[in-house]
């Protein structure tokens, strides 16, 4: 039998209103514990062979900012990992085993390279974690990211914090991790603990570097200290904050805002300069194959249909029951754990409406139509500024696929436009499509001149499986090929897929 594996039933504890690493479904109640000095040697290995150590923990380097192993807080006994996990073995593993646990993403053999022999899909992405897999959930910790390359490899952890890390130890009392849900406004003082409590009155200062694609960056707002941020999209933010202190020096250190959100959320990005383009993000609705039809229908979340100005009446999409209790899906969802309330959160004034309705959020919804912008604009609560589309299902369907698709709205422009589309799975990235993903790295995904009103793009399916023993709760995601063996991207035309759906769904995962 192959080594049991945790995965989290609650991937990103903030968004979903949970905190701490607890027991998943269907597992032992009985807890593993590893003690200090058996998991300070696996990150000494980890370290030894590339993983990166401990005092590189999420980048917390700088005076005060890092993680000694030395020095936890709280207790200094042994360390409660999740009774769902085992120490490091001596094979690293790949897909799903027996017992309905992933591997993907695991550090299998703890030699700090994760799934160096599993195939995946170009474009494809997932969580990973370095260093012994049972501390994948412990409080402090958090995966970083892997994308699969045009040769179907997985290619280096990015991000994250790990277990060669210390990252089970987590102490607080210096700069830390934090997360938040998209479009809430972050205290990012909050992730400075201790470290900030020297520093001369005002004279603090926070940067933050933005994921991969998210352009423009948001900037960081606020009174005196300017300490509040606005992230419109998913993804790992690295902030970094400078003091100086009364005698004058200064003192700086890194660490890692984490921002998600619960179930499926895709998320469209492009370029908007020189000129404001318009592309359009649409969601099918789950194991149905209708045609399409541009704006929306009752089995395509759009523009037309999907947004707070259609459903705020009588909604034109309803794919879930009223009735229903999350986890089961359910069309209009009021949660109380305010973060978890998105929409509430929407930029442009549009977070407002949702929350007037006094009804929560709606699955599906497209929070935010961004017809026009103006990329010169870096404040988030600028009207202009250029905020991504994204379609969200709090709690999507179990063994359902959805397609997610493009339209080139319009764009009187003598350029090529480039789209990219990012999947999110509660949180983690699970596949990032446009300008990697498909036959040729040197040639993104592109909407060329005369192309606009016309062009539809047939980006992916996604589905979420039955959880695996462990309560895995996360998703696979297929890119659409026009050619399979090509890989070449599913560039098709209004006409076409307002007759047609499009190519089959894939085959439902086995249970």
């Amino acid at each position: 039998m192959s080594r049991l594996r945790v995965r989290s039933v609650l991937p990103f504890a903030l968004a979903l209103g949970a905190s701490g690493a607890g027991v998943a479904a269907g597992c032992s109640a009985e807890g593993k514990r590893l003690s200090l000095d058996s998991a300070a040697t696996a990150g000494a290995a980890g370290e030894a062979s590339g993983g990166g150590g401990a005092s590189a923990a999420g980048g917390l380097d700088g005076p005060g900012g890092g993680i000694d192993l030395d020095s936890g807080s709280g207790d200094r006994g042994d360390v409660a990992v999740n009774p769902c996990g085992s120490a490091c073995g001596p094979t690293e593993l790949c897909g799903v085993d027996e017992l309905g646990v992933s591997h993907d993403g695991l550090d299998d053999d703890c030699d700090g390279v994760i799934d160096e022999i599993c195939a995946c899909l170009p474009g494809q992405a997932h969580p990973c974690f370095r260093g012994d897999p049972s501390y994948r959930d412990t409080p402090g910790c958090f995966p970083g990211t892997q994308l699969c390359d045009e040769m179907g490899t997985w290619g280096p952890c990015v991000g994250g914090v790990h277990a060669d890390e210390g990252c089970f130890m987590n102490d607080t009392r210096g700069c830390h991790p934090i997360q938040a849900a998209p479009f809430a406004a972050v205290d990012l003082k909050k992730g400075t603990g201790a470290f900030s409590a020297d520093a001369a009155p005002g004279a603090e200062a926070w940067t933050v570097a933005c994921p991969p694609g998210v352009d423009p960056c948001p900037s960081v707002g606020g009174a005196d200290p300017p300490d509040d941020f606005k992230p419109l999209q998913s993804g790992e933010y690295t902030v970094t904050y400078t003091k100086r202190l009364a005698s004058g020096e200064v003192g700086t250190c890194s660490y890692p805002l984490f921002v998600g959100a619960r179930g499926l959320r895709v998320e469209l990005e492009w370029e908007h300069a020189p000129i404001s383009v318009d592309l359009d993000l649409y969601l099918h609705k789950p194991n149905n194959t209708q045609p399409w039809r541009i704006g929306g229908s009752d089995v395509a979340c759009g523009y037309g249909n999907c947004t707070i100005d259609s459903l705020g009446g009588s909604p034109a999409i309803a794919w879930f029951s009223d009735a229903a209790t999350p986890p089961e899906p359910v069309s209009w969802y009021l949660d109380p754990e305010e973060a978890n309330n998105t929409c509430f959160h929407a930029p442009r004034g549009v977070g407002q409406m949702w929350r007037a309705l006094d009804r929560g959020c709606h699955n599906p919804r497209l929070d935010l139509d961004n017809a026009s912008c103006a990329h010169e604009a870096t404040d988030p609560d600028d009207p202009r500024f250029c905020a991504p589309e994204n379609i969200n299902v709090d709690f999507p369907p179990r063994a359902g696929w959805m397609r997610v698709g493009v339209h080139y709205f319009s764009g009187d422009v003598s350029f090529g436009v480039h789209p990219r589309v990012k999947i999110f799975c509660n949180g983690e990235l699970r596949a990032s499509l446009g300008p990697t993903g498909f036959y040729d790295p040197e040639e993104p995904v592109t909407f060329l001149p005369g192309e606009d009103g016309d062009r539809f793009w047939l980006v992916a399916d996604v589905v979420f499986p039955d959880p695996g023993e462990c309560g895995d709760n996360t998703c696979i995601v297929r890119p659409i090929y026009e050619d399979a063996a090509m890989k070449t991207p599913y560039l098709s035309t209004v006409r076409d897929v307002t007759r047609h759906f499009g190519p089959p769904y894939p085959r439902l995962p086995a249970p």
